[in-house]
C-alpha cells in the first residue's frame, strides 16, 4: 500500500474486509481519510463501526453499487478469485473510483502446487481446487492473470508484487490451509466423497516436522484510473 501511494486524505473502500485487517491499515495509512469496508457478511469486523472514520456495510460487490467517482482508493484482497466474472468487477471499481484514483488488488496462484515434491500436498492442493473450482466456481489460479486483467478493465499500469507463500514453516499460511482443508475435507464427506480422505492426509502433513513446500504465490497489482485528480 506504501509503495503504491495512498494519499493521507483518501476515501477508501476494502471490497470484502473478511476480519478487518486490511480496513484497519487503510485508516492508519490515510490518517485524514475515510475508509468503507464492505463484505456481504460483516460479523467479523463489526466492532469496527466504533471506530472513527470507518463505515461497516453490508455490500455483495456482484450486485451493489456505488455513485461514480466515490472513491480515491479501492482495495479487494482475495476476492476476485472467488467471482463468476471478475472482468465485470472490475469494471464496475473503476466506475467508482474518482479520476486519478487507486486500484489495489492481491490474488493468488496455486501454479507452484503442480511442481510439489510432496504428492499428498499436492493432491490435497489440487482437490481443494477443484472443490472450490466446481462448488462456486472459484479460480485459484487468477493471480497469474491478474494484471492482464486489471489493464484490461481500463487502468493505467502501475506495479506488481508477487509473495511465495510457504506450508509448514510455521507462518500464516499454516493455519489459512489448516481451516481450508478441515472445512473442504468436511464439505466433501457430506457426500461420502473419497477426497475427504486425501484432505484429510494434507491437513495432516502440514505439521509433519520434516514437512515444508512452497504451496503458491501471493500477486498484488496496482493501477490508476485515467484521468486527473479532481479538488
Amino acid at each position: 500500500m506504501r509503495q503504491a501511494g495512498l494519499p493521507a486524505t483518501a476515501r477508501c473502500l476494502e471490497v470484502g474486509a473478511g476480519a478487518g485487517s486490511v480496513a484497519r491499515m487503510l485508516a492508519r495509512i490515510c490518517p485524514s481519510g475515510e475508509v468503507t469496508a464492505s463484505d456481504i457478511d460483516t460479523r467479523f469486523f463489526e466492532e469496527l463501526a466504533a471506530e472513527e472514520r470507518i463505515t461497516v456495510l453490508c455490500h455483495d460487490v456482484t450486485r451493489d453499487g456505488f455513485p461514480a467517482g466515490s472513491f480515491e482508493v479501492i482495495h479487494a484482497r482475495m476476492v476476485l478469485c472467488h467471482l463468476a466474472d471478475p472482468a465485470r468487477e472490475l469494471a464496475a471499481m473503476a466506475e467508482w473510483l474518482a479520476p486519478g484514483g487507486l486500484l489495489l488488488v492481491e490474488d493468488l496462484d496455486l501454479g507452484p502446487a503442480d511442481a510439489s515434491p510432496h504428492p499428498v500436498m499436492r493432491q490435497g492442493l489440487h482437490v481443494a481446487e477443484r472443490t472450490l473450482g466446481g462448488s462456486q466456481g472459484s479460480d485459484l489460479r487468477l493471480g497469474r492473470r491478474l494484471r492482464a486483467l486489471v489493464t484490461d478493465a481500463g487502468f493505467t499500469s502501475g506495479g506488481m508484487g508477487v509473495q511465495p507463500v510457504m506450508i509448514g514453516d510455521g507462518g500464516p499460511a499454516d493455519e489459512f490451509w489448516r481451516l481450508s482443508f478441515a472445512q473442504l475435507r468436511d464439505f466433501q464427506a457430506r457426500d461420502s466423497s473419497p477426497l475427504a480422505g486425501e484432505l484429510d492426509a494434507a491437513l495432516s502433513l502440514i505439521d509433519h516436522p520434516d514437512f515444508t513446500d512452497l504451496g503458491m504465490h501471493a500477486v498484488s497489482v496496482w493501477a490508476r484510473k485515467p484521468g486527473q485528480p479532481t479538488g
